[in-house]
């Protein structure tokens, strides 16, 4: 099941023509992941401070469908599309509020342990909320 968030485009995130600047939809999609670990629970200050691992991004990636602009209310669908031993990875797709696809995003986080920077299982607990997230298989 996808997780849903809402935002507002503010003024900050947007170039001189009033359009978000491209890398503030990652910090979009961003936004929505943290929102869906606390709804789950397990929030992201938790896990950094735990200091057990970190999940840094191997891959990002968007693909622009049309202008997201000043003002906008943005709604971000968040959904799992894989979870391995030891990344996971997290597809988006943002509406405007009539309905309008804006963009799609993809992120892919590795679980690193903080001391050795190498990489590490997802803890159980993030897997647990991960798999609840899951994305529904498309059909042939």
């Amino acid at each position: 099941m996808a997780f849903e968030h809402s935002l507002r485009v503010r003024f900050q995130h947007t170039d001189p023509a009033g359009i978000v600047f491209f890398g503030n939809v990652l910090v979009f999609c961003h936004e929505a992941y943290e929102e869906l670990l606390r709804a789950g629970g397990l929030p992201l200050d938790r896990i950094v401070a735990e200091g057990k691992q970190v999940l840094p991004l191997g891959h990002a990636e968007v693909t622009f469908k049309r202008p997201i602009q000043f003002g906008q209310l943005v709604r971000i669908r968040v959904a799992v599309g894989r979870v391995g031993e030891r990344s996971f990875r997290l597809e988006y797709d943002l509406y405007g509020e009539d309905g309008a696809h804006l963009a799609t995003a993809a992120t892919v986080h590795v679980a690193v342990d903080p001391a050795t920077r190498e990489s590490v299982a997802i803890s159980p607990v993030l897997r647990e909320l991960l798999s609840q997230h899951v994305a529904p298989s498309e059909p042939l």
